[in-house]
């Protein structure tokens, strides 16, 4: 809960709040893994060159200000009087360092890499400024580094991620202080009385990990924390009617959805004939398949049934009204037996057996999501198993899958997140595919994107994105479910502007007057 000392109804000052999150937090390296609860962690540590507001807004964060110099040079100015946590200066040298390291860090699950594709050299021009020069036009670079956190390169020169996981090189710029962390179990953050940014509430905030939705309305009802994400549908009017809490929403940028593995062995384990008997080749490979698998799910059905009005059908990866969101690309029609027919002349009339994976501590009511995807494929012939992991499990295994579920933050605001990272064809140096585990490749679909966000036009540019999600979703490289709903629940002493990314960030918090 939120501890303070007050007088009459009025807080006076609070020394720690206690937020009970939905996800894990697997690291404290900003750049191990980017994943929404380890970014919650890392934005409270770490700066980054260029920040996002509540609504999405690109502002200043370490730089001031950046200019474009040329169609492939931009200058980042950078703040001064910006220290580390541990009293040395921020310079130009640390984000030379820090844009060199992001997207290479060891065993990463899935990181930054393509943030920074387009990223030819990083150079110091003067202590407080940096010229960031493209492989081409990249306007879109300063967006994209909201994402990347800057690491100090006397800290992280020689530091590994256990070294961030120990607090060792965790030395931040940000708003707190590493304090513990407990893989599974809890972050502790000190607050920084030296961070440049607005003013902090809390001398300390705690991040307690409860995956379980029903766990985290006790804790929040207890009064054990001040503040949940994630707030289970079937309690949400519960806590509209209760004068001791606060609930607020908004619109999300998050889309859930089933990764088809196209290629490679990892199917064979968790795909077999209707007979259970291996099979030859991967029914996944086939474009009929994935569409009938597609179209055979009732998105609407589990909207109302299962996320109780708390998500929205979809057909695409944004929502309406983002920038590259296709309004003729509609929500597909449950359709079973033009579903059966599709896999009928894709070879498979008797159909096959499948096991789907999905994390059972990640997203809201996923696990019976996929359990109702389940029933639906089983009845056109497609047998449906469905095994649920914690994410920690889920997360270091999830290129072994043949089906699983995820989820997509489209941490750039518009649809290139997905298309670099999730579809990209896999490819370290040109910087694609860095969440890919599918094994899904296709050349027209990386050579359309490459030149869509090389084009400065805002318009021109988005027409050229539509053009390629159309590509991907005809190719049935994703199978889209809903765009998930952001919400918060907290005590009704402390607000939180409901953000649009679904980070929660204590230094956000703010205590009611």
């Amino acid at each position: 809960m939120a501890s303070v000392v007050a007088f009459g109804a009025h807080p006076l000052w609070a020394e720690d709040l206690k937020i009970g999150l939905a996800g894990t937090v697997t690291s404290i390296d900003p750049h191990f893994y980017n994943a929404s609860p380890n970014n919650s962690i890392a934005m409270q540590i770490f700066d980054r060159l260029t920040e996002r507001t509540a609504s999405g807004q690109l502002v200043p964060g370490l730089a001031e200000k950046w200019t474009s110099v040329s169609d492939t040079q931009w200058r980042f100015t950078l703040r001064a009087g910006v220290k580390w946590h541990d009293g040395k200066p921020l310079t130009s040298d640390d984000v030379v360092f820090t844009l060199g390291r992001a997207g290479t860090v060891p065993n990463s699950p899935g990181g930054f890499g393509g943030f920074l594709r387009n990223v030819a050299k990083v150079e110091a021009d003067g202590e407080l400024s940096v010229l960031v020069t493209t492989k081409g036009p990249a306007p879109t670079l300063p967006g994209e580094l909201a994402n990347v956190a800057i690491v100090s390169r006397h800290a992280g020169a020689s530091a590994e991620t256990g070294d961030y996981n120990s607090g060792k090189a965790a030395i931040g710029t940000g708003a707190f202080r590493f304090g513990s962390f407990r893989q599974g179990d809890e972050v502790v953050l000190e607050k920084n009385p030296d961070w440049w940014g607005p003013k902090v509430e809390w001398d300390k905030a705690v991040y307690r990990m409860i995956g379980s939705a029903s766990a985290r309305t006790t804790a929040v009802l207890a009064g054990d924390v001040g503040v949940i994400d994630a707030p289970a549908a079937t309690d949400i009017s519960r806590f509209k009617s209760d004068s001791k809490l606060n609930f607020v929403s908004a619109p999300g940028l998050r889309v859930i959805y089933l990764a088809p593995t196209v290629s490679g062995d990892a199917w064979s384990a968790f795909v077999k004939s209707a007979k259970g008997e291996p099979l030859s080749k991967n029914p996944l490979a086939d474009v009929r398949v994935r569409n009938a698998l597609s179209m055979s799910i009732n998105r609407e059905a589990i909207v109302d049934k299962i996320m109780s009005g708390t998500a929205t059908a979809t057909g695409q990866w944004l929502p309406q009204g983002a920038f590259s969101f296709t309004p003729d690309i509609k929500v597909p029609v449950a359709d079973a037996a033009k579903a059966k027919a599709l896999l009928a002349d894709a070879g498979y009339p008797e159909g096959f057996r499948l096991t789907v994976h999905v994390p059972n501590d990640r997203y809201p009511n996923a696990p019976a999501a996929v359990q109702a995807i389940a029933q639906m494929w089983t009845r056109i012939g497609v047998a449906t198993n469905v095994e649920a992991l914690p994410w920690t499990t889920f997360s270091s295994r999830k290129d072994e899958f043949a089906v699983k579920l995820l989820g997509l933050g489209n941490a750039t605001y518009d649809a290139s997140s997905m298309l670099v990272n999730v579809l990209g064809t896999k490819d370290a140096k040109r910087g694609l595919g860095a969440a890919n585990d599918s094994g899904y490749s296709n050349g027209r679909l990386d050579d359309l994107v490459g030149k869509a966000m090389a084009i400065y036009d805002d318009a021109a540019r988005e027409k050229a994105l539509v053009e390629a999600v159309k590509v991907a979703l005809d190719d049935g490289a994703i199978i889209p479910l809903y765009m998930q709903s952001n919400a918060w629940v907290t005590k009704k002493t402390v607000s939180y502007e409901p953000r649009i990314d679904e980070r929660t960030l204590a230094k956000d918090v703010r205590l009611t007057k």
